[in-house]
């Protein structure tokens, strides 16, 4: 398995897209797709988790304070062959029903002027019809969906504005992305809480000339292309301005099937709280990757993480990809996500700083959504039973570790 894995685990199509014609390539990035890079690459990246693994099990980031705010975060809700309206079961609506904010990355059109394809098992143009969305009715009190992924021109500039129009039509929902550039941001007060949030995506298919000035598009992560680190923070200071309590940025980011991010991909999630950020909510690898809590102008000495912005101490959050939510993908590695439920209460400081991190499995896939077998959903793996839902805790667990529960209060 080692020499085989050594032919696929440098093929990376987000840095180096190639023509369908190349056979070589393409069957190299299949054996990706399928097999994954389960392990870290280098000796550091092995060391650092298991700093991070000690450090979120050890409690001692945990301020004895009620919480403020309760959160909830999803990773990639994927175009789906049916099912649309029963996609979210009853006990993930459950999960996510005590919070006042829950976050997706929306990684399919939701297009109503355009047909919606249903005979094929992966399409390169994805869409969704409006019921999609209403599959979250029963969840979060206010929902807040990203379109700044690499699908956001599936349907076109035209697609993205009814996607977006599509999105807010409901008064609970906020969204980042769209045509204009004050589309990047969305403001939101819940709770007493000021939020600003905003998105950036590390490519965009089917791009033809510049991207829409909503959609953000900087290579976070990649060695050979530095990001544009003036628009970032520009970015991010737009969100402060909007909501001064608390920013989330919600990075489509690293390198799809592998489990473990790499040192400039931290190194540039650091830049980014250092920045401004407050909680980075990443997707884009269609598998779970780490959680780890980051320290603020000394927030908490025992941080393996710790970054100056000049400031009241805090603790930011960053979780590098929380998998596929909902999707049709086969592994059972893609088939495998997490509700992350961050409760954060303010200290004596007044910044708002984590009380309560847990990561809840999910499972999707066919014939878990409606009535139909080939209807897609998404359970809590406690709908399963045990012995389904045993491989999909192990792979969780793999990643994610004592953050795993599952607990639905």
């Amino acid at each position: 398995m080692n020499a085989l894995r050594k032919l696929y685990a440098d093929i990376r199509y987000e840095d180096g897209r190639w023509p369908l014609s190349r056979w070589d390539l393409n069957l190299r990035y299949i054996a990706k797709s399928l097999l994954h890079v389960p392990e870290p690459r280098r000796t550091e990246d092995v060391e650092h988790f298991a700093r991070v693994a000690r450090h979120l099990a050890s409690g001692s980031w945990k301020p004895d304070a009620p919480a403020a705010l309760n959160l909830c975060a999803v990773g990639d809700v994927m175009w789906i062959r049916s099912g649309f309206r029963e996609a979210l079961s009853p006990g993930v609506r459950a999960l996510m029903a005590d919070a006042h904010v829950a976050f997706a990355n929306l990684e399919t059109p939701v297009d109503p002027a355009r047909p919606v394809p249903r005979l094929v098992y992966e399409t390169l143009h994805y869409n969704a019809p409006p019921g999609y969305l209403d599959a979250w009715e029963g969840t979060a009190r206010h929902r807040v969906f990203s379109l700044c992924n690499n699908h956001a021109l599936d349907q076109g500039a035209q697609g993205l504005e009814r996607t977006r129009q599509s999105v807010l039509a409901r008064p609970e929902h906020r969204c980042v992305g769209g045509p204009r550039a004050e589309d990047a941001v969305a403001g939101l007060e819940v709770a007493g809480v000021r939020l600003g949030i905003a998105a950036v995506t590390y490519d965009i298919n089917h791009l033809a000339g510049a991207p829409p000035e909503g959609v953000p598009v900087t290579r976070l992560g990649n060695p050979w292309h530095a990001p544009d680190w003036e628009r970032l923070g520009a970015l991010i200071d737009a969100a402060r301005a909007v909501g001064p309590d608390l920013v989330v940025l919600m990075p489509h980011w690293g390198f799809e099937y592998e489990y473990w991010p790499e040192s400039l991909q931290r190194e540039h999630a650091y830049r980014l709280i250092e920045r401004g950020a407050d909680i980075l909510l990443g997707s884009s690898p269609h598998v779970l990757q780490p959680v780890e809590l980051v320290s603020i102008d000394g927030g908490d000495p025992t941080c393996p993480a710790q970054v100056r912005r000049g400031g009241p101490p805090r603790v930011g959050l960053i979780a590098y990809s929380l998998g596929n939510f909902l999707s049709i993908m086969p592994t059972r590695a893609c088939q495998t996500g997490a509700v992350l439920k961050l409760a954060l209460a303010r200290d004596a400081g007044g910044p708002l700083r984590p009380v309560d991190v847990r990561a809840v499995p999910t499972a999707c896939g066919r014939g878990l959504g409606g009535e139909g077998l080939l209807d897609a959903g998404v359970v809590a793996v406690d709908e399963l039973g045990l012995e389904r839902a045993a491989p999909h805790l192990a792979h969780a667990r793999r990643t994610l570790g004592g953050l795993i529960s599952t607990r639905r209060d």
